[in-house]
């Protein structure tokens, strides 16, 4: 074999046992990979005017949500979704870099497709984007050294001028264009039905936790409990508003929402990048993690016939 490797019995197994793991593991990322290929290739894109309710393609522009444009917290951007990532340069001697904080945005945006506007809940989404941006300073915080929890050490290191703070943003900007794969619902518009019997339920059930004010409300008669007659004239007046609930859902326009279809076999993608290059990117992560599978199935083989 290639490697003329010398190994005991135990760091044998022990190193057997570490690539039979790799390689599962470069195997799932495979196959995982393949399947977002195929969803992102199979999946017709919809128009949002008419899409099918449940698992959908929609492609378009990005517009700011109800509160218009967010700030990107590292470089005060204007933007509709951000993440950032600060990491400081360990004191090892090795250029490593130590997680100090990050974050990403849960606020809603919108999608416009020329058809009509979708809300977007990135919660839960996997988003790539085209607009990525990464930095390095001499602060924890770039707005300045007032902000540091240690300003002093923070100044020495400004004076010997190291930038030991290392800055990534990712955004994705109004107006740009967005692939999004997701579970499509649209609300209001006379399609969501309430269970009136339910309904009626759920209202006396909540009453009766007040006796008070439901004796208030329907003891006609002050004798300080609520007999077969009163009780009818409640169940009565908890169907009445029921129906005006109902009547209320119906008078909404349509409201089109995308979000997390909390499905494993669904996964809810966002990204800036366009369709092809999506499919071209999730096509090269899966032959990478092949390699990679190979690379320590051969690994595996040298080990085992290790001397």
């Amino acid at each position: 074999m290639l490697l003329d490797l010398h190994l005991t019995a135990d760091t044998q197994w022990l190193l057997a046992l570490l690539c039979l793991v790799a390689i599962a593991v470069a195997l799932w990322f495979v196959f995982s990979r393949l399947a977002r290929y195929r969803l992102i290739a199979d999946t017709p894109t919809a128009r949002i005017r008419s899409a099918p309710q449940g698992y959908v393609e929609l492609i378009g522009h990005v517009i700011a949500g109800e509160d218009g444009n967010l700030r990107a917290p590292l470089s005060g951007r204007p933007c509709a979704w951000y993440a950032y990532r600060v990491e400081e340069l360990d004191d090892d001697g090795r250029t490593r870099w130590r997680l100090l904080r990050s974050g990403r945005s849960n606020e809603w945006f919108q999608i416009n497709d020329g058809t009509g506007t979708c809300l977007v809940d990135p919660d839960g989404a996997e988003i790539s984007t085209l607009h990525k941006h990464s930095w390095r300073a001499h602060t924890a915080f770039p707005a300045g050294l007032e902000q540091h929890p240690q300003g002093a050490a923070a100044l020495l290191s400004l004076q010997r001028g190291e930038e030991r703070y290392r800055f990534t943003e990712w955004l994705i900007l109004e107006h740009e264009a967005i692939y999004a794969l997701g579970h499509f619902h649209t609300l209001g518009g006379g399609r969501d039905q309430l269970d009136l019997n339910q309904a009626v339920r759920e209202r006396l059930s909540h009453w009766k936790q007040d006796p008070e004010a439901l004796l208030a409300r329907f003891d006609h008669d002050g004798d300080g409990r609520i007999d077969l007659d009163e009780w009818q004239t409640a169940r009565e007046t908890a169907l009445q508003e029921a129906q005006a609930e109902q009547q209320a859902l119906h008078a909404l326009p349509s409201m089109h929402v995308l979000r997390d279809p909390q499905q494993p076999r669904k996964p809810y993608l966002l990204s800036t990048h366009d369709e092809t290059r999506l499919m071209l990117r999730f096509r090269l992560l899966s032959a990478g993690c092949f390699l990679a599978a190979l690379i320590f199935f051969w690994l595996f083989i040298e080990v085992m016939l290790a001397k």
